[in-house]
């Protein structure tokens, strides 16, 4: 097509591309281009000089400090081969149009010309890790299976933890929320429900590489809708699906027969006038039973383990027993309370001779004979603040949990407790109780708790419980990563801020502020971090105690977005007042005084980057708009071109030559939430509304790019960030308080140092051993290279006089001429150390 790439026209309501050097008499709303000479017509909208006020607006041919390009020649050459060109006039431009408005940007000169389509990065993400468990909306979703693991869902991942290991699976069958999950008889099939989700048929090709049902069994009409799934936790792949199509707003119970041996299925869904109750032969896919379950919230259904016709559902004021007739219907008897009748059923459970136990909102454990409907034996006020979990262990004892964070576990009689175990300070309250149980089940089981907190705690009874897995009770806001070490910092709306270390897996701190954090960014040199609130104040936290040293206030609305200068002599501030506060930082980062404001943008500020040399900054807005600033001389760049070539030190704003590619057509603006570029500039990560993250090659200048889809959040999400080493991304996912841990795997990427199962404090020649291993890992063949080589290698290793020079990170990270030796290969497995090597690495350290 000679370079030219196509104008996408659909009356401006999405996104629409044209280069004006490219395209003649093309309009497009209230702008038409006619060629590269010719201006287009005057805008609706005028430049921020006006905006503010401003009496004369000086031309560039007036005005060279403002309009030459940086660290260039200042005067204004007519030569057709100069670096710089005026505003609207360069064949380097390209025009993106959101509902209209025109985003203007400028290719660098060594852009190329533009492709029409971009390749996919050829490194592609893994989910590592899941932080966070959903204890906050659901109740009895914390279940062991045959493996010995620990099942649970957050977002749209149901968790497989090993407690011996410490490691997760994921089931990524869902298209979003899950909302319930059961365990079959055999311990193996595991059944989960979800509400409905977006229909984006684009997405399809990217869940059938996670699990094959997506290749051929699905529902090409109702895939994304509320359905069930039943999946082989060995596997992870989907069994069948239940529902689809059928279940309106979504499971809210589920529940295995148990006495058959698992053939029956209970679902109790949610439509417009209420909760209905059917009965499914999962195998064969139909319906055996249904009936109107109730008008108020259902939270609870089970069937009783000595009789599969028999099941009990609970919620709001009520618990109701129903038995299934030889006639194919449904039976149902509303349980009596007397005068205990609570507000909420929060659990239910069942005793080994088929007594039904339930735990209300009233701190009450009540017990129901079987085949009775009445309220018989009672603890009154088990727990204060109710009971909220309830666990029959394989012995015949009762464990309980309850709003007052204790759990206690119950004599045979049910008469005093025997052993009471209390969880940490604000992890919340109990929400569901699972014990590790094998053999006859004794008080030495450990025991897993999720909390309302959305954390998971294990223990012992009657000894204290330590934190397994924390998380966020509330919506997501910001990732920040630290510039040289693998942690990072997340923010919520209710003042909590979590420091977390991506190797360990686990809490370095949190820390809770007095109004709710929407931004945050480390210092340079790592050991602070700086955080924005809703008010208009911001603070500096210790990054080693996650103590507050510095609060300040400079604006009157929330700060969305801030960052240090890459020299950390600057920080700069956007605002919903449409502004950017710049101050001087001293004292390494102890210190702050307010330099100047950077007014001009005429929504809210969203999105900050620095150029790598502190002196520029470029940032966007609510209304798509893509500005430059001279933070030297505190004022707006008038001129896109004249920026075109700067490097920025990082790439988060999302409008730019360097990223445009990733916006889809017919995107509101608001499709995109954030964006970030990895610090090798080799990929480009973006989060959407949709609930996925995207992964891109960089630069991506191509419209429409083809890129990586990766589902698992179940809403939006607010943020993604890779690791200083771009070993990881981390993503946020909004209202779905869930952190996800991404591994970047693929040709060039970075092995988890955590992985490889080695010790980073020994050091010598002034490298770690952890460094040494990954400079042999990086250097040894793969799968079929000379291993003559190999030992070539490690020969070099074991006498080099500095083993400085042959690591290949700290080279790089010197600024070294010595070229270091990479593999041309796509590697088909990890690499790993020979069966010596371990042997030989001692040596070498113990040797210095």
């Amino acid at each position: 097509m000679d370079g030219k790439i196509p104008v996408m026209l659909s009356n401006c309501a999405g996104v629409q591309y044209c280069r004006p050097a490219r395209i003649a008499n093309v309009g497009c709303g209230d702008i038409q281009w006619k060629g590269e000479r010719e201006r287009s017509r005057q805008r609706t909208r005028t430049s921020p000089a006006r905006r503010l006020g401003s009496k004369s607006h000086r031309s560039p041919s007036k005005d060279r400090a403002r309009s030459a390009p940086p660290n260039a020649d200042r005067s204004r050459s007519c030569s057709p081969e100069r670096p710089w060109k005026g505003p609207g006039m360069s064949s380097r431009v390209v025009r993106m149009y959101i509902r209209g408005r025109p985003i203007t940007m400028i290719a660098p000169m060594d852009g190329g010309e533009i492709k029409e389509n971009q390749s996919t990065p050829k490194r592609r993400l893994e989910l590592d890790w899941v932080y966070g468990y959903n204890g906050r909306s659901c109740r009895a979703n914390l279940r062991q299976i045959a493996s010995g693991e620990v099942v649970y869902f957050i977002a749209a991942v149901a968790v497989l933890y090993s407690p011996t290991e410490k490691t997760q699976r994921h089931y990524m069958g869902h298209t979003d929320d899950i909302t319930c999950l059961d365990i079959h008889p055999d311990g193996v099939t595991v059944v989960s429900g979800q509400v409905g989700g977006h229909r984006r048929d684009m997405e399809l090709p990217h869940y059938a590489k996670l699990d094959p049902y997506f290749n051929t069994q699905y529902d090409r009409d109702n895939w994304y809708k509320s359905r069930v799934c039943i999946w082989d936790s060995r596997t992870l792949h989907t069994i069948t699906v239940i529902g689809a199509g059928q279940l309106a707003f979504g499971p809210r119970a589920v529940s295995f027969s148990i006495a058959d041996g698992g053939a029956q299925l209970a679902i109790a869904n949610e439509n417009g006038s209420g909760t209905m109750l059917r009965l499914w032969d999962w195998k064969k896919k139909h319906t055996i039973a249904e009936a109107k379950a109730t008008t108020d919230p259902l939270f609870l259904t089970a069937f009783n383990p000595k009789d599969n016709t028999q099941l009990v559902t609970a919620g709001k004021g009520h618990v109701t027993f129903w038995t299934l007739k030889k006639n194919g219907l449904l039976s149902r008897k509303n349980g009596i309370f007397g005068k205990l009748k609570p507000k909420y059923v929060e659990y239910i459970a069942f005793l080994e001779n088929g007594d039904v136990i339930t735990g209300d909102s009233k701190g009450n454990i009540l017990i129901f004979k079987k085949d009775s409907n009445q309220a018989g034996r009672t603890i009154i006020g088990a727990h204060k603040e109710g009971v909220t979990a309830l666990y029959v262990r394989r012995d015949g004892t009762l464990m309980s949990g309850g709003g007052d964070k204790k759990i206690v576990l119950w004599d045979l009689d049910l008469q005093k407790p025997l052993k009471i175990s209390k969880l940490p300070k604000k992890t919340g309250k109990v929400r569901s109780i699972c014990v590790l149980e094998s053999g006859s089940g004794t008080a030495d089981s450990n025991i897993f708790v999720g909390t309302t907190g959305n954390c998971l705690c294990e223990g012992k009874i009657g000894e204290d419980f330590r934190l397994t897995t924390q998380g966020h009770h509330s919506e997501l806001l910001i990732v920040a990563t630290h510039p040289s070490q693998p942690v990072f910092v997340t923010t919520d709306d209710v003042n909590c801020v979590i420091l977390w270390n991506a190797s360990l897996r686990q809490v370095v701190w949190r820390t809770t502020l007095k109004y709710p954090a929407h931004s945050a960014d480390f210092h340079p040199h790592g050991q602070l971090i700086a955080v924005g609130s809703t008010c208009g104040r911001w603070f500096v936290l210790d990054a080693t105690t996650g103590d507050v040293i510095i609060k300040r206030k400079h604006a009157s609305e929330q700060l969305d977005c801030l960052k240090y200068s890459p020299n950390g002599e600057l920080l700069a501030i956007g605002s919903h007042d449409n502004c950017i506060y710049v101050y001087t930082v001293s004292d390494n980062g102890r210190a702050y005084q307010k330099r100047g404001t950077l007014r001009g943008h005429s929504s809210y500020v969203t999105h900050l980057d620095w150029d790598v040399g502190s002196r520029f900054l470029q940032s966007t807005s609510g209304d798509y708009e893509l500005l430059y600033w001279d933070v030297t001389a505190l004022r707006h760049v008038s001129h896109a071109s004249s920026m075109s070539d700067v490097t920025w030190a990082t790439q988060t704003c999302v409008f730019g030559y360097s990223v445009f590619g990733m916006w889809p057509e017919d995107a509101d603006g608001t499709d995109i939430n954030a964006c970030a570029a990895s610090n090798d500039r080799t990929m480009l990560a973006s989060s959407d509304d949709f609930g996925k993250v995207n992964l891109y090659r960089y630069p991506c200048s191509s419209p429409m790019s083809t890129g990586q889809i990766y589902p698992g959040h179940s809403s939006h999400v607010t943020c993604v960030r890779f690791l200083y080493d771009d070993s990881y991304l981390l993503s946020t996912g909004g209202a779905d308080c869930a952190v996800f841990q991404w591994r970047v795997v693929g040709k060039g990427a970075k092995l988890d140092k955590s992985a490889r199962g080695q010790s980073s404090t020994d050091k010598v020649g002034g490298i770690s051993k952890l460094t040494f291993i990954n400079d042999l890992l990086d250097d040894t063949p793969r799968n079929g290279e000379n291993q003559e080589e190999a030992s070539s290698v490690r020969e070099t290793l074991l006498h080099s006089p500095d083993n400085e020079k042959n690591s290949a990170r700290t080279r790089q990270r010197n600024n070294s001429t010595n070229e270091s030796h990479a593999s041309a290969r796509e590697p088909e497995v990890t690499p790993k150390l020979l069966a010596n090597d371990q042997a030989l690495i001692d040596y070498i350290f113990a040797m210095n």
